[in-house]
């Protein structure tokens, strides 16, 4: 199968999934290998250089496909850390010699957040993004989406702009300052991503886990506070900027680290809920699957406690309903160690495979 043929069904794969209206063909799986990427270029000023990483990771992406055979859709990528959105409010950068760069506060109290100025996207990193991604599709074509940099919720922008302690205080102590923030941060994720469609044709605009998200199906975004939030305060703070990105974008999908069960029934209520991505606290895999069967996909990265990505799909599997929709992203060792996983794991996804208990 021609390699352009092989993406066109990966993708007509994944919007099968996605629709909640048919019966789920398998689940799908992306296995892992250790990534070509250099993490001490995502701060880069050098475009070139960036760019250049991001044409070498889709060929290996390209690569991976051809060899491993899972279900990812070749992508390229305007690798970032989580600090892209604050960092165009004015925050300091802190970048680690061997880690991601993040975004330190620029604000302490309700008085100094006022005065924040909503950026526009000439402003760096923002500026940076647009020529990273303009030189890459110079570089491969237009024939690959180009899949957006870190997308934060706006209350999780607004958290890394206001120093984190006093920034919790204010929920209860200036809750007016807070909500003139979150929309400075909301009306800013929104002209970038209106920016980000119109200026290139093929997104995606999932920043992680690293599937392929139909552009119709709208916006992924990191909804990591809510951990720390009530479910009055999720409400108040978070669930009328993520409603309205959802219904400004035709969906939305969330990543996760914290431990947020307590705000499940808040994400369900959620206009175009498509997909679920919880990370590294051990969830209840029975409730959670559960919970989101037949209303979302789950796409949970981690190992919630298992030493073996078998063990830990095989848990999955077994609270499996026929409305369950599942993506599992699974790390290896290598590229080698990868194809074997691949072939593994993909014989235990086919409904039938499932039912038979033969996982």
């Amino acid at each position: 199968m021609r390699r352009s043929e092989l993406i066109r069904e990966k993708q007509k794969f994944f919007r099968d999934i996605f629709n909640l209206n048919i019966p789920s063909p398998r689940y799908a799986l992306r296995v892992e290998p250790p990534t070509v990427g250099d993490v001490k270029l995502i701060s880069s000023d050098d475009i070139e250089a960036r760019a250049q990483m991001g044409k070498k990771m889709l060929e290996y992406d390209i690569k991976c496909l051809e060899e491993i055979g899972d279900d990812r859709v070749p992508t390229l990528r305007a690798w970032s850390g989580t600090e892209i959105f604050a960092a165009a409010f004015g925050c300091p950068v802190h970048v680690a010699p061997d880690g991601m760069p993040f975004a330190l506060p620029l604000v302490e109290t309700a008085e100094e957040a006022d005065k924040l100025k909503k950026p526009d996207m000439s402003v760096k990193p923002l500026s940076d993004i647009f020529k990273i991604c303009d030189r890459m599709v110079e570089l491969c074509s237009e024939e690959y989406p180009v899949r957006v940099c870190d997308i934060q919720s706006p209350f999780d922008i607004a958290s890394l702009i206001w120093k984190k302690e006093n920034f919790f205080v204010a929920l209860v102590d200036a809750p007016d300052a807070v909500h003139t923030l979150l929309r400075k941060t909301t009306d800013t994720l929104m002209e970038f991503l209106d920016t980000f469609k119109s200026r290139y044709k093929n997104v995606c605009l999932d920043h992680f886990a690293q599937i392929w998200l139909p552009p119709k199906l709208g916006i992924k975004v990191s909804e990591d506070e809510v951990g720390s939030l009530s479910e009055e305060m999720y409400y108040e703070f978070c669930y009328p900027y993520l409603e309205q990105l959802s219904k400004r974008f035709g969906g939305i999908s969330l990543h996760c680290c914290a431990r947020a069960e307590h705000q499940w029934d808040g994400f369900l209520k959620l206009p175009g809920l498509r997909y679920l991505n919880f990370v590294h606290p051990t969830v209840s895999l029975e409730k959670a699957i559960k919970k989101f069967s037949g209303r979302a996909l789950l796409a949970p990265t981690g190992m919630n406690g298992h030493k073996y990505p078998q063990d830990y799909v095989r848990e999955c599997l077994k609270y499996f309903t026929p409305d369950t929709r599942f993506a599992f992203i699974i790390n290896a060792e290598s590229l080698e160690s990868a194809k074997r996983l691949h072939d593994e794991l993909d014989e235990w996804g086919r409904p039938s495979a499932i039912r038979s208990g033969k996982c």
